[in-house]
């Protein structure tokens, strides 16, 4: 239930954070969380939020043991809120100021082959849209939500493209089909959608936000885990650094893999 600093925190935010629906529901999280805290603290309403109050938030959060990749997020979250109530000074500009380090984070990481190979086949084996999102991640180096929304091919001065639903709110954005690989795995893709009467991988009878539940939890159960480098993120890990050895630049990297920064190829290859 959320409370009244967090229903005041929400409605000044406002609902246009032009975010993909994932992330927009994990800020409004993170702000009930932050306006819980604050309810702690004898707050009345969220505008008397000082200095002190979003330090011993996150001085909180280190002594519960949070990660610095979640305490970012919740950074992003305070930003948000301090300048809805036109306080932006209340909290520092960078993260580091926050006692967030991040410098593990950029950390190049390389899968097994072989647990990734049996989780691929596991996730076939309970259902087919499942495996060609695997699939499409694995040779085009999509995020989850992109790997099962993207399908649509165009074709340019003789050269095809794989339009790719952005998925963190942005713009589709084009990858070209270079490899007989890329393209058998869209000719399954466009089969499957095809026999199967829809219009991306999502069966029918799911919503996006069920699907992209189910294939987390099957990636999981089936072994799809960071512990067991096997998650399915490290098919962009292995975009990134194939990209880097055929001598692509950080800039396109970043734009192939649906980065506006750079810096964050750092965290690939």
């Amino acid at each position: 239930m959320s409370s009244k600093l967090g229903n005041e925190a929400k409605k000044l935010v406002g609902k246009n954070y032009g975010k993909g629906s994932g992330t927009t529901e994990k800020l409004l999280g993170n702000i009930e969380r932050i306006a819980e805290f604050m309810g702690t603290q004898g707050l009345q309403s969220i505008h008397h939020m000082k200095t002190k109050h979003v330090s011993r938030f996150f001085n909180h959060l280190k002594a519960e043991g949070v990660s610095a990749s979640t305490m970012a997020n919740y950074a992003t979250a305070m930003r948000r809120i301090a300048h809805a109530i036109g306080k932006d000074n209340i909290v520092p500009s960078s993260n580091a100021e926050l006692g967030i380090n991040r410098s593990d984070r950029y950390q190049p990481k390389h899968g097994d082959n072989i647990k990734m190979e049996e989780v691929r086949e596991a996730l076939y084996g309970k259902n087919e849209w499942q495996g060609l999102a695997i699939d499409m991640q694995r040779v085009f180096g999509l995020r989850v939500k992109e790997s099962l929304l993207s399908q649509g091919v165009v074709v340019h001065n003789g050269r095809e493209f794989l339009v790719v639903e952005g998925s963190k709110g942005g713009r589709p954005r084009e990858l070209e089909v270079k490899t007989d690989e890329q393209r058998e795995v869209l000719q399954r893709v466009g089969k499957h959608i095809a026999a199967t009467g829809g219009k991306t991988l999502i069966p029918l009878h799911l919503t996006l936000k069920q699907a992209l539940k189910k294939q987390a939890n099957d990636l999981h159960r089936t072994g799809g885990t960071k512990a067991n480098m096997a998650n399915s993120h490290l098919a962009r890990h292995h975009t990134a650094q194939k990209m880097d050895q055929e001598g692509a630049s950080n800039k396109e990297i970043a734009e192939y893999l649906g980065h506006g920064r750079e810096g964050v190829t750092r965290h690939y290859k």
